[in-house]
């Protein structure tokens, strides 16, 4: 394994050769560089206008706590992937900063898998048991998993802090294979279960109507993640089990992560909107949304 900072390789996955020309990969990592920019400002947009929504417009229900919750952990992640970015085309070679970012990057990326894991459970168990779900689920109990789900990757990205600023770099690979088995290999696959279960159900239960918004958006927002974050996790998984990452694959991942954090206010919009309406505000559209949960797929 080779004795090299985990969060050194986050931010310099591209250099130059000795001859000081420039290294395809490098000219790659500094396009992706500059779409992750591009894509992280329009997604700050986004998810800001969700945050402000749902903390401020009284939109108060079990699920619309995971939402909020979902939308800062992207806020923070594209924050801490801009600025990744930047310091990739500065560059900027301080290391204590190259460490931060990389904490950040992953305890707010983790945080959302948490978070889409949790959603995509809960959801499951509304369409399978409603009348169970609605009687015994206890009132408080969103707000208590958010707040544990964010310690426990506050515990773990501070792990990963401590390991490379502080104890042997050497074994920051071995905290990153523990952590990342447990994102790809445990948490992963419950989501992508869930929201098969949940898919089905869905559909078998609204043949004849059109299925609440609110399950059609989390449906949609738990593909994006499946298909778009989570390559992300399988580049760090590889890395710290084997010592072996592809720039350009890491590059992509970090773009295609930048992209998922971005894509959930559209598909709040494009899921709420009235298409009678040519012009509707984002607050009228996302209220509609998320004020879609009194109904159950699931119900009769």
């Amino acid at each position: 394994m080779p004795n090299t900072s985990t969060a050194t390789i986050a931010v310099y996955a591209t250099t130059y050769n000795s001859t000081g020309s420039v290294h395809s990969p490098y000219v790659y990592g500094i396009i992706t560089c500059l779409l992750t920019l591009l894509c992280s400002l329009f997604g700050l947009v986004g998810n800001g206008k969700v945050i402000w929504i749902l903390a401020f417009c009284r939109l108060s229900n079990p699920f619309t706590t995971y939402i909020l919750n979902l939308g800062v952990a992207d806020f923070g992640t594209l924050l801490s992937l801009s600025a990744r970015a930047i310091i990739l085309l500065i560059p900027w070679k301080c290391h204590l900063v190259n460490d931060l970012v990389f904490a950040l990057i992953f305890f707010t990326y983790s945080t959302s898998l948490y978070f889409l894991t949790v959603i995509s459970m809960e959801r499951c168990f509304s369409v399978m048991f409603p009348i169970w779900y609605r009687c015994h689920r206890p009132e408080k109990s969103s707000a208590v998993v958010s707040l544990l789900l964010w310690i426990i990757s506050g515990l773990l990205s501070g792990t990963l802090w401590v390991f490379d600023n502080y104890l042997s770099t050497e074994s920051l690979p071995d905290v990153l294979g523990v952590i990342f088995t447990l994102n790809l290999l445990i948490l992963t696959p419950i989501m992508v279960v869930s929201t098969l279960i949940m898919s089905i159900k869905i559909c078998c239960s609204t043949q004849r109507r059109q299925p609440p918004r609110l399950y059609t958006a989390i449906l949609v927002t738990l593909l994006f993640f499946i298909v778009f974050a989570i390559p992300l996790s399988v580049s760090y998984f590889i890395f710290s089990s084997y010592g072996y990452f592809l720039a350009s694959a890491l590059q992509s991942s970090y773009l295609f992560a930048s992209f998922n954090s971005s894509i959930n206010p559209v598909i709040y919009y494009f899921v709420g909107r009235n298409r009678k309406k040519r012009r509707e505000s984002l607050k009228v559209v996302f209220k509609r949304v998320f004020r879609d949960d009194a109904i159950s797929p699931g119900g009769t």
